[in-house]
């Protein structure tokens, strides 16, 4: 793979996104070349906010084809039935009526009701990270013993997926994430088609013990789901089964982890929030602003489009990069700069338009009850050694587990 040469931006793809442990140097670069490019291999790279912003809203800019790309490029089966049926790669009419029936089951009542659930299982989660801490040096991996778990915990719950299968659940979706690369990878396809069969298997018996025996859960409400006389199909159930766990876990976790990795870099910022709980919702806007956990989505114009400065030929595979968008200089003041009191409105982080995320609001929530669950138990936080990596695995980043010290500092971890 070629690298990219920061004198010449147009060496950019976004395969190289895969090998950066920090993306924004190069998203800078690109900035001051413009809000888009189209790189050599053929692909419209979208970098600018106010062209992000449009494209995702534009109803010329569709998804379909890229379930279709799935259809041709995959082997008959599960992962290739999955993903072509994917709520993110549907386009009208069967995008609004699909999405339209989930919206029925995903209330933010039902959001609402899982606060003192989620508020719970943070303290029984941080309970027992204290309990496990390290006796030598009083460390403790946060990834791994809450940003990792509760989020599984409440998808869980509101799947209604015993938990005791969670873990399982999880190394399945993990295995399947690379197909939603912008290529797809040799290396590990057998195991992501393996695993997609045996996520459909689980996902199918889930399904018709709802059928018989309906809970009060979102599975058994998006098995009853109606519009007149539509349901939703079997393939569709069962692609939002895999959907709907992979994104309320995955997502959930590396928001929370990447930003208060950065968070205890600003050791200022991370007292105010001790001193003042009401930090709390503006600290994770810029969580998502700052270190945005979904690097890219795709998008293909079915027009020829001239939009926010962008001129984008018909069938062109676009990708909206939205961590580059988070930190353009012509939407925020000082970009680069962490700032859990910006007060300049949303990121791009959970999409706009017809696709936003569904879920949204429920990963907004548990990252706030996690940020305020820690602030207040533990007021001098700190990072501890061993050093976190980064990791890349199709549009998603996040940090390989997150060390913390719970008491006085010693010196700090900085990722590399």
């Amino acid at each position: 793979m070629d690298q990219f040469i920061p004198t010449n931006p147009a060496s950019f793809e976004p395969s190289q996104l895969a090998e950066l442990d920090d993306p924004y140097p190069v998203f800078r670069v690109l900035h001051a070349a413009g809000p888009s490019l189209r790189t050599a291999s053929g692909i419209h790279c979208v970098f600018g906010y106010a062209a992000a912003d449009a494209i995702l809203r534009e109803p010329k800019f569709r998804t379909g084809p890229i379930a279709e790309r799935f259809r041709q490029l995959l082997p008959a089966g599960a992962a290739r039935d999955e993903l072509s049926h994917r709520i993110n790669f549907l386009d009208p009419p069967d995008h609004p009526r699909v999405r339209g029936l989930v919206a029925r089951a995903f209330t933010p009542a039902r959001v609402r009701d899982l606060h003192s659930f989620v508020a719970r299982k943070t303290e029984e989660l941080l309970d027992a990270a204290e309990q496990e801490q390290s006796a030598d040096d009083g460390t403790i991996d946060l990834r791994a013993s809450l940003a990792h778990p509760l989020p599984s915990l409440v998808i869980s719950e509101m799947l209604g997926v015993p938990l005791a299968d969670r873990d399982q659940l999880t190394d399945w979706t993990e295995a399947v994430t690379p197909l939603l690369g912008v290529q797809i990878p040799q290396e590990g396809l057998e195991r992501a088609l393996d695993a997609s069969e045996r996520f459909a298997e689980y996902a199918a018996a889930l399904l018709e013990e709802r059928r018989r025996h309906p809970g009060d859960d979102l599975l058994t409400a998006m098995v009853q789901a109606k519009d007149g006389v539509e349901q939703l199909s079997r393939e569709e159930l069962l692609s939002l089964v895999v959907t709907l766990y992979s994104a309320g876990h995955r997502t959930t976790r590396d928001l929370f982890t990447n930003g208060l990795f950065i968070l205890l870099q600003h050791s200022d910022q991370y007292t105010a929030i001790v001193e003042d709980s009401s930090l709390v919702p503006g600290a994770i806007n810029e969580f998502l602003r700052f270190e945005t956990p979904t690097q890219y989505v795709a998008r293909v114009p079915v027009a020829d489009v001239e939009i926010a400065d962008c001129s984008i030929s018909a069938f062109t595979p676009t990708l909206v990069l939205l961590a580059a968008a988070n930190r353009d200089p012509s939407r925020f003041a000082e970009p680069d700069r962490f700032d859990v009191r910006r007060d300049e409105g949303a990121p791009l982080s959970f999409a706009v338009g017809p696709h936003h995320c569904l879920g949204a609001s429920l990963a907004r929530m548990e990252s706030e009850v996690m940020l305020a669950a820690v602030t207040r138990r533990w007021p001098r936080l700190t990072l501890a050694g061993p050093a976190p990596r980064w990791w890349s695995s199709g549009p998603f980043r996040g940090l390989n587990h997150l060390t913390v010290r719970t008491s006085e500092a010693r010196p700090s971890a900085r990722a590399t």
